[in-house]
């Protein structure tokens, strides 16, 4: 199916975000909202609906800015939060909401330092032609987050252009935003998780070669790229993978092997294939165990067996 939204990157200091197309700027008037949209949740949809609203009564394209990598990861490693989705999940997601342009600025040491009126005045207003922008009700921009909603509202009187803010989402009693839902994955509580999200949590990473360990053992599975900073409770979990296949799948450092990086591997119940090398869609559905280190690989397979006739039992 063509995409109907355009992901591009915005031009920065010589370069762009990896996999996407470049551009310089947009030509066409834009409203704006800015954010790292991490897990395209209902907060997030809330805003977006809002801002094609506001879009539609003044005949502007709709343009999510966004940014890669995570700041944190340049500004403060330590402090990077697990992930909710990548580049081409945020991506997908932002696809089905309709909106025109997804638009990332490549986050490095030097864009760090841009001050809060340079960047309303040169990303917002010259590179993006916004002439609406509708941000969250904590939004702050700009070197050491110095800028906050009243600063851009004086700089868009200046400039020609509306700003205007939003309040928390909430739910349940709850604001929706993406530190909830990472807390609520960490728990294993999948299924509060999915009311805040709108959906199931599910990630689609490309299938590697793994250790063959459980093709050896007689339970093959699938070893998903990418996956060592997700946000989900290390254990064991029902997933269906493709929306069609069932499947029990492993979070963790798998310590019965001593193992040192956090990897999800997935086994397909009832499935005969060769996946390695393409990318699937893993949605967990229940949490069914931590994970637990073995005396002995006899033990582990045990286990593992009971998993896929519980995984069958709740997928069933």
């Amino acid at each position: 199916m063509e995409k109907i939204m355009k992901a591009l990157s915005l031009k920065w200091n010589g370069e762009c975000v990896k996999r996407l197309d470049c551009v310089d700027s947009i030509k066409e008037q834009t409203a704006v909202s800015v954010g790292n949209f991490d897990g395209v949740h209902l907060g997030h949809k809330f805003l977006i609906e809002r801002l094609k609203e506001e879009a539609q009564k003044r005949e502007l394209k709709t343009v999510i800015l966004s940014f890669y990598p995570h700041p944190l990861k340049v500004l403060a490693p330590k402090q990077l939060p697990c992930e909710l989705t990548n580049l081409e999940e945020k991506i997908d997601m932002l696809e089905t909401l309709g909106i025109d342009y997804a638009i990332f600025l490549r986050f490095d040491e030097k864009f760090s330092l841009m001050k809060a009126e340079d960047f309303v005045r040169y990303i917002l207003y010259n590179r993006l032609n916004t002439k609406f922008l509708l941000v969250g009700y904590d939004w702050r921009f700009g070197y050491r987050r110095e800028g906050e909603i009243e600063l851009a509202r004086e700089l868009g009187e200046k400039l020609g252009f509306e700003v205007s803010s939003v309040e928390p989402f909430r739910l349940n009693d709850h604001i929706v935003s993406s530190t909830l839902i990472r807390r609520l994955l960490h728990s294993g509580r999948l299924e509060e998780a999915r009311v805040y999200l709108g959906r199931s949590y599910w990630v689609r990473r490309k299938v590697i070669k793994g250790d063959g360990r459980g093709t050896i053992i007689g339970i093959p599975t699938a070893n998903l790229e990418g996956t060592e900073n997700l946000c989900l409770k290390e254990g064991v979990y029902a997933v269906i993978v493709e929306d069609n296949f069932l499947g029990v799948a492993n979070y963790g450092y798998r310590p019965t092997f001593n193992g040192r990086k956090k990897v999800l591997e997935v086994h397909l119940l009832d499935f005969k294939g060769d996946i390695r090398g393409k990318k699937v869609k893993v949605e967990f559905v229940k949490f069914l165990r931590e994970e637990i280190k073995f005396n002995s690989v006899e033990e582990l397979k045990k286990q593992v067996k009971q998993d896929i006739e519980l995984a069958r039992s709740v997928l069933s």
